[in-house]
């Protein structure tokens, strides 16, 4: 006798478990999210249509500059490290840039092509499209700046009682002695 292997766990509490996972993904704050995780910054529903659409436009153009603060940010910390060769931080720098490229590319044909037919309303839904646009990049603002932390500034070491650290002229700052012709 060939006994088969059931894919899903059979009892009365697996029926529970399964039933009461339905009844918490299905409840009002999944409707009232749809397919995005990112808050609506707007209050949808309770303003008139010309600003709440404001609110969204005004919303994703936040989003943005928050996004590009954050790109720039990033690359000043790529900049900004001393103990790598200039080639290694420009082969890093060209390649961040081009990750952004990428992600800016993947994002606009995400948002402008796909989202619309999520949303209640189908193509063409503008909120559907700007909640697109503000959740990645909220998203992409935060993976940036979980990777490239900034780096403390001597004023922020001195107010936790570090000793600061200042240039000295004629530091060398690649090892190695003089050139000699």
């Amino acid at each position: 006798m060939v006994r088969r292997r059931r894919s899903f766990p059979d009892g009365p509490a697996w029926g529970w478990a399964a039933l009461l996972a339905c009844c918490l993904l299905s409840g009002p704050a999944a409707a009232q999210q749809g397919p995005w995780r990112e808050p609506n910054p707007c209050a949808a529903g309770k303003l008139p249509a010309p600003d709440y659409s404001r609110c969204l436009f005004e919303a994703t153009q936040a989003s943005e500059r928050a996004v590009t603060a954050a790109f720039e940010a990033a690359m000043a910390v790529v900049e900004g490290r001393a103990d790598l060769p200039s080639v290694q931080r420009n082969r890093w720098k060209s390649q961040l840039d081009e990750a952004q490229t990428r992600f800016v590319l993947f994002r606009n044909l995400d948002c402008q092509s796909v989202a619309p037919f999520e949303g209640p309303r189908g193509i063409g839904n503008f909120e559907q499209r700007a909640l697109c646009l503000i959740e990645n990049n909220s998203r992409r603002e935060r993976d940036l700046a979980a990777r490239y932390p900034r780096p403390k500034t001597p004023v922020a070491v001195a107010a936790q009682g570090g000793e600061t650290l200042s240039p000295h002229p004629a530091t060398w700052t690649v090892p190695g002695g003089p050139r000699l012709d």
